[in-house]
Formats: structure tokens, sequence, C-alpha cells
């Protein structure tokens, strides 16, 4: 099963991004089989938009969307608790994502995120985190760390592993890494030397393949990860372009 864990899909009133039809062209152009998906950019545009186009698409595609959700505190908190319970009663999400760097809060911030992350952990769910150097002080990998100490059950992906831009923070993330075994790397916008190292020191069960659709175009970084992965054994890449991802999320890989 090939799985790619970064796609966004936006609602046909976001006036940018794309939609389910388009996301389904670039995964099948791939051979991908499924996507990891979550709203667009949002700042202060509301996020519920793309939620329930996720939704809707998710439904129409079960077979193929993987469906997260989105909620941004800055938006209001008590906006945001209830697009998260949306999200996880009637949406019947797998996950959520939490973007610091595009939002501007810092995502251990205890009267921003902590509630929003509470709930998440309390339903069982994966907690996605943008972790780039376009925001490294609002998204550092050291704050994750906290968030897993005080949840040590939760199932959290690292989205860019701190890559996303120049200078980079993915040592750090590496390094962290290695003493949360419940964090999962997505290679996403991360220079390829750097995603060499992870694998050194983590090995390939703890990275996920990830395109950034519509970001990056997804035939070229799917593509471009064929040469990043070339040494791997066969075994070990399916693990990278999907098996992991499964796993994550409990998903029965073929």
């Amino acid at each position: 099963m090939r799985i790619d864990a970064d796609c966004h899909l936006a609602a046909p009133s976001n006036g940018s991004g794309i939609g389910v039809d388009e996301l389904l062209r670039r995964l099948d152009a791939a051979q991908v089989d499924k996507a990891i998906t979550w709203p667009m950019v949002s700042y202060t545009r509301a996020i519920a938009p793309d939620n329930e186009a996720i939704h809707a698409a998710y439904r129409a595609h079960p077979d193929r969307i993987i469906p997260f959700g989105g909620v941004n505190p800055l938006l209001g908190l008590d906006v945001a608790l209830q697009e998260l319970e949306r999200c996880i009663e009637v949406y019947g999400v797998r996950g959520v994502k939490l973007n610091g760097a595009r939002d501007g809060y810092y995502i251990d911030d205890p009267n921003l995120s902590l509630p929003l992350i509470e709930r998440i952990a309390q339903a069982g769910l994966v907690l996605a985190f943008h972790c780039g150097a376009n925001d490294f002080e609002k998204t550092h990998p050291f704050r994750i760390a906290k968030i897993s100490a005080r949840y040590p059950e939760l199932k959290i992906m690292i989205v860019h592993m701190g890559g996303s831009g120049l200078p980079d923070i993915a040592d750090a993330v590496a390094d962290l890494a290695a003493e949360h075994p419940n964090w999962f790397l997505i290679d996403s916008e991360v220079e390829y030397r750097k995603i060499h190292k992870a694998l050194a020191a983590l090995g390939p069960e703890r990275i996920c393949y990830g395109s950034d659709t519509p970001f990056c175009p997804m035939r070229f970084e799917w593509d471009l990860r064929q040469v990043v992965y070339q040494d791997l054994t066969e075994a070990q890449k399916k693990l990278v372009f999907g098996g992991n991802a499964a796993r994550m999320l409990g998903i029965e890989a073929h």
C-alpha cells in the first residue's frame, strides 16, 4: 500500500488549493493508493469549510482519502474546540493537524494549544504538527517533546521534520525522535542529506513519505524520493512509502 502522508485539500470557497478530483488525479498519476489529507493554509480564514470538504471527499472515496481535521485556536479557542468536536464526532477524522507556524502560536501554549491536544489525546487520534524552519521557535521539536512527556501514548506526526526552509532543524528532530518512539517523521520538503541522517539514526520504521501537495508537485516528489531511498531494501521502501503510515493509523496494509 502506498500512502502520501502530507496532502492538502480545499473547499471550493477557499479560492486556492485543490479539490478531491484533482487530488485523486495526482494520486493516480503517481500510482499512490491513499492520501492523508488536511486543510489548506488558513491564516485568519475560517478553516471549517476545508474540514467539511475533506469529510465529503472521504465519504465519496473512503478507499483513497484518510481524513485529518485542522483547527486554529487564534480564530478563538471556543470556535476551535467546537470545530475539533465536529471533526471527531461528526466527521470521524483519523487525526488532527496543528500548524503554529502558519497560524502564529506556540504549539505548546497552555492556553491555546494544550486544551486542543488534551481532547485529541482523549479521543485516541494521531496528532500532526508542522515542524519547520519557517518558524522554528513556535514549532521547535523541544516543544513537541514537552507535549509527548505530558501525553506519552499520543502518536505524533512531525510534518517536514524540521525542514520547510533553511537553515533547518532536522538534526534536532532526529535527536529528540530517538527518545520518543511514538514520533513519525514526514519527509516532505526536507533536504535529502537530513533524511539520510534520520534513516541512519532511527531506521526506516520511523519515516513516512509525504509530498506536501499542492505546495509541491506530487509526481515530482514521488519520483525524487525513489532516488533518495534507492539504497533501501524493497521491504524497507514499503515501510517508508506507506507501511509506517498504515501502522501508525491502524490501517491494514497490503
